[in-house]
């Protein structure tokens, strides 16, 4: 949901998912570099950074294709005074289908408007 909220969606969330290009076995890499870098272990794949944000290292992403070809969609959005690759609203919308926890379930209709106001805005042109 993060992604979404830096693309304009209303919302919260309480952390930031990286989706990151590992073999599951190797998922501890990232834990790991985090833990060196000062961060608490909260979780399996969760981290507490020392500001307290919350980062949860995701292997594969529901509803969506293999890592390399959906990266290649991304859109490089500012966050926290550097430029990241964020899925595209999209991607996300088809994830949070796939999924249908019941926040997902209310994250869609917010993703779905501002989809739907991007596409009024363009027609307006």
């Amino acid at each position: 949901m993060s992604a979404a909220i830096l693309q304009g969606v209303p919302g919260s969330t309480q952390d930031i998912d990286l989706w990151l290009d590992l073999p599951p076995r190797q998922y501890m890499r990232a834990v790991n570099l985090a833990l060196a870098l000062g961060a608490q272990m909260v979780r399996n794949t969760v981290v507490e950074l020392r500001d307290g944000t919350l980062v949860n290292f995701v292997y594969e992403v529901t509803g969506l294709r293999e890592f390399g070809r959906e990266f290649r969609r991304a859109k490089l959005l500012s966050f926290h005074g550097r430029k990241v690759p964020v899925m595209p609203l999209e991607l996300i919308q088809k994830s949070k289908e796939a999924i249908r926890r019941p926040k997902d379930l209310v994250h869609l209709q917010y993703i779905a408007e501002l989809l739907r106001l991007k596409r009024v805005g363009r027609g307006r042109r």
